[in-house]
Parts: structure tokens; C-alpha cells; sequence
């Protein structure tokens, strides 16, 4: 397998990836972006599959989540 080029890498997140039955896809340029896009998507589609992402902790520990899901891919 061939290991893309610094410049052409982006990072992807897909609801599939962590177990839900969802088509949503994110690719962006850096892991920050692609787990805050994800994330928001998360609050707003997902709520009712994850317990109350209300306090700082939690909010930070479903980005980490996020983060550890996404996947290098060729731009």
C-alpha cells in the first residue's frame, strides 16, 4: 500500500466508521477540522444514540472519539 504524498493527504470521518447507520462523510485538510465537522454533525443528527454531550467532558471526550475514527486518505 502506497502512503499518500504530505500534500495530497486529507482526513475522513464517516458515521459508518463508528457503528451507525448513517451515510455522512466528511474529508477535510486537517484532523481539527474534520472531527469539529463531525462533531456538529453528531449533536445535530446523532443525539438521541449517545448519551448528553452537555458538559465540557463530555463534549471533549465524544472529539476524541471523533479524532481517533477519522482516517488518513489521498486527496
Amino acid at each position: 500500500m502506497e502512503v499518500p504524498k504530505e500534500e495530497t493527504m486529507l482526513y475522513r470521518y464517516s458515521c459508518k466508521d463508528m457503528g451507525l447507520v448513517c451515510p455522512f462523510v466528511v474529508k477535510g485538510e486537517t484532523l481539527e477540522e474534520v472531527t469539529q465537522k463531525a462533531f456538529e454533525h453528531v449533536r445535530d443528527a446523532h443525539s438521541k444514540d449517545f448519551n448528553a454531550l452537555n458538559s465540557a467532558a463530555e463534549i471533549d471526550q465524544m472529539k476524541k472519539s471523533l479524532a481517533r475514527s477519522a482516517r488518513v486518505v489521498a486527496g
